[in-house]
């Protein structure tokens, strides 16, 4: 079966109670991969919580045939 390297750029609003805006845009950036990464240790840890995450953009890129 071939393989594909596919390249996607997506945008999130995000809605997260923090300790502040820079702790919100930095642990956002941190911890935010395809889905909420942080475990509930470091929720507590980091005093932070996602409440909402919006995918808002979902953009192809490029689709290049790899060998593979």
């Amino acid at each position: 079966m071939p393989m594909f390297e596919v390249s996607l750029s997506r945008a999130f609003v995000i809605k997260v109670e923090a300790q502040s805006a820079k702790d919100a845009a930095e642990l956002s950036e941190f911890f935010l991969g395809y889905k909420d990464d942080s475990t509930e240790l470091e929720k507590e840890e980091y005093g932070f919580e996602f409440k909402e995450i919006d995918m808002v953009e979902n953009e192809l890129i490029a689709v290049d045939k790899v060998e593979g």
